[in-house]
């Protein structure tokens, strides 16, 4: 009997030869005047599926694959092969994204923007760009066409795969109080990214605005814009005030071509002296704290479904977006999962936005309805809820999720816990499995410390971490733990898996005296 190793090595130049006729067959189609594919990844992604070619690995930010020899029986010979060093650390550590990986070699950026191609056997640098500009972070680069694509705080970019070259570079905020986050999404030639309310300077002060920008992949010239909030510059009625919006994630995208978001937050959080209880900007507040399918060749909006109106707590529903297709009431279904950091995970028809089902993890108190102007301790705090991306697989939804409370009221919170270290001792974590097509709880895994390592599926292994530096990798049918490792450093980016190789970033500050900040690779072999 052949093994998994073998089987793979062989279905590479399959997979190589089948995304050749595919691409061969659309360039026909285009040729011939019939329209042209929507809903297509970048070609690379087919031939490298047994790697980890994008953020959330697919476009459907499932996070999960089955093209690995890395499974439940197999995850306790996980060893360190090689390690890279981060040089240089924000407030938030050096490195908070996923490393992608395809044709033998691992991308990534740090949290000061610069990106790194590294030989994916050895370590080895093979090229670095440096932009040396700080980022709050998650950020990240996406693969396509040969070209890296990211962003600094205020610019989107690509770069040649294989030198690292600048090709095109263009600014998408509009003033010194909005900035970008998060790593850009690549589809039919298409390269969506999306401004947030904030930067490294400066969050919420006003007059920060999240948009959503579709660049053509070649050029980085705009193909169009769509604005996260529904009255535009006027910024809910008081723009030299108020804020909020924009992408934290990757969206998701459908073979039909829509686009998925998940939008975060409106501002002021909680309220001000003047304006308590968020009054500065009465109403629902669209389209913050909502999930929203748009049409992925012109931007026009389809649907939206605001999980959370005329938030006052910050509660983003920022997680990407996943897709897949279920059993509902007795019909195969596409249904969009997402969850946020008012601590609920939520399931969507993906034709009409209906909601299918609300689940909720993690400790909550005090966290519904208006605030009072008596100080209340609530949970999930400011760093509570649901922080990283969910994965799924087989039926089943991964939610990684924290504790940690914030004392706040009608006017604004009581103390600021700033991502300190000490405050950040007192938060826990956990990972929930639920029933996708339900709801219900499978099973759940509480941590010692908060989880913002996301979640990751190899076969049927789901690994996750906690910010003291704790890797986890859970049995996805029983939760039985399989393998657990410690790293010298806390965890606050999200692991991917290409081949035999688990790649995890260990760069936060954690709880470690002296901290050393990695990429770390761990292989069976």
């Amino acid at each position: 009997m052949p093994s998994t190793h073998s089987i793979r090595r062989r279905s590479a130049p399959i997979a190589a030869l089948m995304a050749a006729i595919t691409a061969a067959a659309a360039l026909a189609a285009t040729a011939s005047g019939a329209s042209a594919a929507v809903g297509q990844p970048p070609p690379e992604w087919a031939v490298n599926a047994g790697a980890w070619p994008a953020h959330n690995y697919d476009l459907a930010n499932t996070r999960a694959t089955t093209q690995t020899p890395i499974n439940s029986q197999t995850v306790s010979r996980l060893k360190v092969k090689w390690t890279f060093a981060f040089k240089g650390a924000s407030g938030f550590g050096a490195f908070a994204s996923t490393p992608i990986s395809l044709n033998g070699t691992v991308y990534l950026q740090d949290l000061n923007s610069n990106v790194f191609a590294l030989d994916r056997t050895t370590g080895r640098v093979k090229w670095q760009h440096t932009f040396d500009k700080p980022s709050v972070g998650p950020n990240g680069v996406a693969f396509g066409d040969g070209r890296i694509y990211g962003a600094t705080a205020t610019d989107a970019f690509a770069l040649d795969a294989q030198t690292g070259k600048l090709i095109w570079s263009r600014k998408l905020t509009r003033n010194k109080r909005e900035g970008i986050d998060m790593t850009p999404q690549l589809y039919d030639g298409t390269v969506l990214i999306s401004t947030i309310p904030g930067n490294v300077n400066s969050f919420y002060k006003g007059n920060g605005d999240g948009i959503v920008w579709a660049l053509d992949a070649a050029t980085g010239r705009p193909k169009w814009t769509f604005n996260t909030i529904a009255d535009g510059a006027k910024l809910f009625g008081h723009a030299k005030i108020n804020s909020g919006g924009g992408l934290w994630y990757p969206p998701s995208v459908d073979s039909r071509g829509r686009v998925f978001i998940s939008v975060a937050n409106p501002a002021p959080l909680y309220g001000t002296k003047q304006f308590p209880n968020g009054s500065s900007r009465p109403g629902p507040d669209l389209y913050t704290n909502s999930l929203v399918a748009l049409d992925g060749r012109t931007g026009k909006r389809l649907w939206s479904e605001q999980a959370l109106p005329h938030d006052v707590r910050d509660y983003d529903l920022m997680i990407p977006a996943i897709l897949t297709t279920l059993p509902i009431g007795g019909v195969r279904t596409e249904v969009v999962l997402v969850a946020g950091k008012m601590g609920k995970a939520f399931a969507y028809r993906a034709d009409n936005g209906r909601r299918l089902w609300t689940t909720a993890v993690g400790r909550h108190l005090n966290d519904t309805g208006p605030l009072t102007r008596t100080v209340e301790t609530i949970f999930p705090g400011d760093f509570g809820g649901v922080e990283t991306p969910m994965a799924y697989a087989n039926g089943r939804l991964f939610v990684p999720w924290l504790d940690l409370a914030i004392r706040a009221s009608a006017t604004g919170p009581a103390t600021s816990i700033n991502g300190s270290t000490s405050a950040f001792k007192n938060g826990r974590g956990g990972l929930t499995a639920i029933n996708a097509a339900t709801g219900a709880v499978a099973w759940q895994h509480k941590l010692p410390s908060m989880d913002f390592g996301a979640a990751t599926v190899a076969n049927d292994v789901v690994f996750t971490s906690d910010y003291a530096g704790t890797l986890y990798a859970f049995d996805t049918r029983t939760g039985k733990t399989r393998w657990r490792q410690n790293t010298p450093a806390g965890i606050n980016s999200f692991p991917a898996v290409d081949g035999d190789t688990l790649l995890v970033g260990s760069a936060a500050a954690g709880f470690t005296k002296n901290p050393k900040f990695q990429l770390i690779a761990y292989s069976l072999s």
